[in-house]
């Protein structure tokens, strides 16, 4: 082999080494490129896009939610986040939680509720808050069972709306024995008594709302004849339909539970905002007002007054956007006309963690919080709880 032809090789030889290396080299800013999180351009109010030094918590806390709504708003398995990473605020909404067929009230102001149906689609079908549903039916869940019947109108335990159901008794007709008359008397016409029963026996499917409608007892009566503290009834369950008190003649008045102030502030409840109360508790306008308006500077945050749930955080006719807790020992509280909701169903929040900002939503004339406690279904004086 000749001098040239060794030169030729060896320069082969390096060109070849060095496309080599070349390929190698794009072969790893190749891979680099393909990252699973790429650093998006475009800015959106829907997320953020994830910056060198932050984290889940500092995300959270600009935005004022809670790193566990981020967590299953964006399906994170951890709180680890990489730069670049696009970490959405808030659920999309699926179209159908909201679009139902709005149906009128039937006439005899019930609803049965059919299989796979809520409290608040039933809401939202009839167009009725999802809290006065609760209050027309002293529910103290939003757990409802196929076959129940709930009221959609009147007022809770009101028994002047009739069903279609078969009633447990029968009109029996009673005729007067008949009196040898004289020239200024006149006979008497049979008349028509109900013969009540005493009691009656729990069927499968029956509710106390169906059974006081039935013998027309208000579901106060029928809790009041048998010493009833809440709506649960069972198969088989001797319910009486009279007063047992031989003495108890007097026409039954709802009873005002009397509990002294410390045994509601026991619950240890904070002031969900800091504002001057505009409206209290009681009646206004000839209508009952069940809570109290906390007139505050629009945006003003909202916070949990107890550790909870988050029962429901959408809109309400008359409300604006509302959120519903349910804490321990039977305790819900309402915040209404927010400006923004910023917990979504299901999370778990803190005392004092915020929740939502002080808005104009609904019918309302100045920026305040409508904010309710409800005690076993029972809305009372919030006074009564804050310190």
């Amino acid at each position: 082999m000749g001098k040239l032809d060794i030169q030729f090789f060896s320069k082969s030889t390096n060109i070849k080494i060095l496309c080599t290396k070349l390929f190698i080299l794009f072969l790893c800013v190749s891979l680099l490129g393909f990252s699973p999180n790429p650093k998006y351009i475009t800015e959106s109010d829907e997320y953020h896009i994830v910056k060198k030094g932050d984290t889940l918590y500092s995300i959270a806390k600009k935005y004022e939610t809670t790193v566990d709504a981020l967590k299953r708003i964006n399906n994170l398995p951890s709180d680890k986040i990489l730069i670049g990473q696009k970490i959405y605020l808030r659920n999309k909404e699926h179209p159908h939680q909201y679009y139902v067929t709005k149906q009128d009230i039937p006439s005899n102001g019930y609803h049965e509720t059919q299989k796979g149906e809520t409290l608040y689609r039933l809401s939202k079908i009839y167009d009725i808050p999802i809290e006065r549903l609760m209050e027309l039916n002293q529910l103290t869940s939003y757990t409802i069972k196929a076959g129940e019947k709930l009221l959609l109108k009147g007022k809770p335990g009101q028994t002047t709306v009739v069903t279609t159901q078969v009633q447990e008794y029968k009109p029996e007709k009673t005729e007067q024995p008949q009196k040898i008359q004289s020239k200024t008397e006149t006979t008497k016409k049979p008349t028509t008594k109900l013969k009540k029963p005493k009691y009656h026996i729990v069927k499968k499917g029956e509710t106390l709302y169906r059974i006081a409608s039935t013998y027309g007892l208000s579901i106060y009566e029928l809790k009041n004849y048998n010493g009833l503290s809440s709506n649960n009834i069972f198969v088989g369950q001797k319910l009486y339909l009279k007063s047992q008190s031989k003495n108890d003649n007097s026409k039954y008045i709802i009873p005002k539970p009397v509990i002294k102030k410390s045994e509601f502030q026991k619950y240890g409840i904070i002031w969900p905002c800091i504002g001057q109360i505009t409206s209290g508790f009681g009646t206004r306008d000839g209508k009952p007002h069940k809570g109290l308006d906390i007139a505050c500077t629009e945006g003003t945050p909202l916070k949990a007054v107890l550790n909870g749930e988050v029962a429901y955080s959408g809109k309400q006719r008359g409300y604006g956007n509302v959120i519903i807790l349910k804490h321990d020992n039977s305790i819900m509280t309402v915040y209404a006309h927010n400006q923004e909701n910023l917990v979504h169903k299901g999370d778990k929040v803190k005392k004092g963690e915020i929740i939502g900002k002080v808005g104009l939503t609904g019918n309302t004339t100045g920026a305040h919080v409508h904010f309710e406690v409800r005690l076993d279904g029972r809305a009372y004086d919030p006074l009564q709880f804050l310190p």
